[in-house]
């Protein structure tokens, strides 16, 4: 069974995620869902890059020009 999106995972998780991958990647990883996408649609938009999160290259996707 999946959790819910807000629901909080156990602690033994995020410690994980921070022995494995970094303290920066656990403090984002227990944010709640809400807050991390607020702040990843605050990048998409002072970078304006639409695309960055795609699996191809903007050339291959659509096409789209970036400035």
């Amino acid at each position: 069974m999946k959790p819910r999106i807000d629901q909080a995972l156990p602690e033994i998780y995020y410690e994980i995620i921070a022995r494995d991958l970094g303290e920066d990647k656990a403090r984002w990883a227990r944010l709640p869902y809400a807050e991390r996408m607020k702040e990843l649609e605050w990048y998409h938009a002072s970078f304006n890059t639409p695309d960055d999160l795609s699996l191809w290259p903007a050339e291959l996707d659509g096409g789209v020009d970036r400035p």
